[in-house]
């Protein structure tokens, strides 16, 4: 991680790997969760709103959602909205933890798409 007036460059986009999302430790903002959406940049917060799982640890399925590597809740990269509860053998009580727990978004922050890398703008 790189900061300059440009910003913070985070990782390198083939860095990602085939999960599409990675952990970027001891950012300005903490651990983040940083990865690529439908072929653009994202950045979260790194923990789970549900069991506080590490969603760098997650995989970004094809509809361009974070998908919580523990039980399966996912995210909506943009808003920070969790989509869909926890599954497995959260999925009977899924609804409520997403009208609950997963209320509070997942915080955003601004990145762009640089030079075959992610930065933090700002």
């Amino acid at each position: 991680m790189t900061a300059s007036i440009q910003g913070t460059r985070l990782v390198p986009v083939d860095e990602l790997g085939p999960s599409g999302v990675t952990v970027v430790k001891d950012t300005p903002h903490g651990d983040l969760a940083v990865g690529l959406s439908n072929g653009a940049p994202f950045a979260v917060s790194n923990r789970c709103r549900h069991v506080f799982a590490p969603l760098g640890k997650g995989t970004v399925d094809a509809a361009g959602h974070l998908v919580c590597p523990w039980h399966h809740a996912e995210f909506d990269v943009r808003s920070g909205e969790m989509t869909l509860g926890p599954q497995g053998v959260f999925k009977p009580i899924a609804g409520p933890i997403k009208a609950t727990l997963g209320s509070r978004e997942l915080k955003t922050y601004q990145v762009e798409l640089r030079d075959g890398a992610i930065y933090l703008i700002g």
